[in-house]
């Protein structure tokens, strides 16, 4: 998650802002959340900012992800609406404040610079000079509480400061590391001279208006990429700093520093929560969602009820064991692979030993499963609920390879498709041997038919592979498949003929096991098919388009498409889908946000409980 913004009337009342263009809201202080149906075009775009005016008022900063695009949103009724605001739509908005002393004023920070509002958001203007060379890139924005003119920006590199409401500008990283990229600044509730910034070189305060900044002290080297900053509401000289390594407390004016959560969180969010309203504080994370904690961080707990943001990067039905596992991205703790006997849950972690690596390939091998992972090969070891690392020895020396796709295939020969190589394997992953497959060193992607005598497909940057004899032996059968990204290969169940290449630009189709790719797709844009899956009849295929969102359904195995309903999906940007083959118009749909989800049976998609 990306943002956490209070309500000023009721500070019990806080908003939550996502990576993929979903709000949130909790009217408990956090406990319990609420998606909201924004109303806006945010499908895509990252949420890094929220602020409540003292009307109310919601406003959304927003930039999409996969564009230069962006706006700001607004809603008068608590979120239950959004409009967007014209004026600025089209900017990449990464900063976004009221003044204080003008609540019509605002003032964004945006790719191509800094732009101003003096009616609430009707009409904006350019307050930074046009094509500056620096002023750019803003990633942070505060407004003095007293002038409304007095604005201060933080860039990608280094910060700014205007006094005359941008008519001109002038630098202000005295004292700080040069090519510092400047993530918050905070004026001191007390004194508006008094000004904190954070940055990719640590945490720096200012007791003259920005005129010179201090390092603080006490945060570790490897924490110094502070994201989030807080004042606490109640003590005035206690601060909050949320890094890629946890949360910091000062109880100094942020002089000195020490740790108040575990070093393996990377923190997105502070807002803490005035006692008379509850006196919590809450933290988004990447990977753990919301963390609260009501005893000033000495413990927290995950404040996740209603919310979900795990991402998902494979899904498998298992319906030979009666389960369903998932790989998991996110943290160094949080990532993993889950499993659970129905996509309802409930889910538990499948072993210990996957922690801080992502899982990019999941497959069955008998009761166990293999992972293919950044790091290398793992096993699940069933007995011990562990899983094992399969020394990857190459030359005498264990490669530890970006592992992109796994094949299992009969008498324990399983193949890996690597940054080192096309890896085989005759005894289930003890040993292995690298194949050639041309002068290419990667290996993008691969599949097996599970007919038999299936036949495998290996796709490098230099064109396809095939194998009739169980990856013993490849030959080339086409040169480059495309110049985009091959996220995956597939086979078309009951015939070792007919394979898939899910692409970044699209679908590729070939019907003679690799040899002639032709762009499949009449319906299906040309964009980011992250999600394929293929059912049991021959026939029935489904897609996803990561780049617009969306998913789309073909019953002629691929040759033409229409598009799918997707109501109910947290977000209709759907990385991975699963179908189950032992229930037809069984789905499950992992979207880069809100957890899994199964096809209802209407259609729609319902939480399926992985969150």
């Amino acid at each position: 998650m990306r943002a956490l913004a209070l309500d000023p009337r009721d500070p019990r009342v806080v908003f939550l802002g996502t990576a993929d263009g979903v709000v949130y809201r909790s009217d408990d202080a956090g406990l319990r959340w609420r998606r909201l149906s924004p109303g806006f075009p945010a499908r895509g775009q990252s949420l890094d900012n929220i602020v409540v005016d003292p009307r109310g008022r919601v406003l959304v900063g927003y930039w999409d992800v996969s564009g230069t695009g962006g706006g700001v949103a607004r809603s008068e009724d608590g979120g239950r609406s959004f409009s967007t605001l014209g004026g600025i739509e089209g900017q990449s908005v990464r900063a976004l404040t009221a003044a204080p002393s003008d609540p019509d004023v605002l003032v964004a920070g945006a790719i191509d610079g800094v732009f101003r509002s003096d009616d609430g958001g009707g009409t904006w203007r350019r307050i930074s000079p046009a094509g500056h060379a620096e002023i750019r890139n803003v990633e942070s924005v505060a407004v003095d509480p007293t002038d409304a003119s007095i604005v201060y920006v933080g860039t990608w590199h280094l910060p700014w400061k205007t006094v005359d409401g941008g008519r001109t500008w002038r630098p202000i990283h005295a004292g700080m590391v040069q090519d510092s990229d400047v993530f918050t600044l905070t004026l001191d509730r007390r004194t508006p001279r008094t000004v904190y910034a954070t940055a990719c070189t640590g945490i720096y305060r200012s007791l003259d208006a920005a005129g010179r900044w201090s390092k603080a002290r006490g945060i570790p080297s490897t924490s110094r990429r502070t994201r989030s900053f807080a004042q606490d509401p109640d003590r005035s000289e206690t601060f909050y700093a949320g890094t890629t390594e946890g949360v910091f407390l000062s109880e100094d004016d942020a002089v000195t520093w020490r740790l108040m959560t575990r070093s393996d969180l990377v923190v997105n969010a502070i807002a803490p929560i005035p006692r008379a309203q509850g006196g919590a504080i809450l933290i988004g994370t990447d990977g753990a969602g919301v963390l609260r904690s009501t005893d000033e961080g000495r413990t927290w707990i995950a404040s996740n009820d209603g919310f979900a943001e795990r991402a998902f990067t494979r899904v498998l039905i298992d319906p030979a064991a009666g389960r369903v596992v998932v790989g998991v991205k996110g943290d160094r703790s949080h990532s993993g692979v889950l499993r659970a006997p129905r996509p309802e849950g409930p889910w538990t972690r499948v072993g210990d030993g996957l922690e801080g690596r992502e899982v990019l390939a999941l497959v069955v091998d008998g009761g166990e499963l293999i992972a293919g992972t950044d790091d290398g090969v793992f096993r699940s070891v069933s007995h011990c609920g562990l899983w094992r690392r399969l020394p990857t020895v190459i030359d005498g020396f264990d490669a530890h390879p970006h592992v992109a796709d796994v094949v299992v295939l009969p008498r324990r020969v399983v193949l890996a498709a690597t940054t080192d190589g096309l890896l085989r394997s005759v005894d289930g992953g003890e040993t292995w041997r690298r194949q050639a497959l041309g002068l290419a060193r990667s290996v993008l992607a691969l599949a097996a038919s599970p007919t038999d005598p299936h036949p495998a497909i290996a796709a490098t940057a230099l064109g396809a592979f095939r194998s009739r004899d169980a990856g013993a032996t490849w030959e080339q059968v086409s040169q480059a498949l495309t110049d985009a990204e091959i996220h995956s290969l597939a086979f078309l169940p009951g015939n070792n003929e007919v394979v898939f290449a899910a692409t970044t630009r699209g679908l590729l189709k070939s019907t003679d096991q690799g040899r002639v790719w032709q762009r499949r797709g009449s319906g299906l844009p040309l964009a980011d098919v992250a999600g394929l899956a293929l059912g049991g009849d021959g026939r029935t295929a489904y897609a996803s388009d990561f780049t617009h969102g969306g998913l789309y359904s073909s019953d002629d195995a691929g040759e033409t498409w229409r598009p799918f309903p997707s109501t109910g999906l947290a977000s209709d940007r759907v990385w991975a889908l699963a179908l189950d083959p032992a229930a037809t118009g069984r789905m499950l749909a992992a979207p880069s946000t809100g957890g899994l989800h199964l096809l209802g049976a209407t259609g729609s998609g319902a939480a399926a409980g992985a969150r």
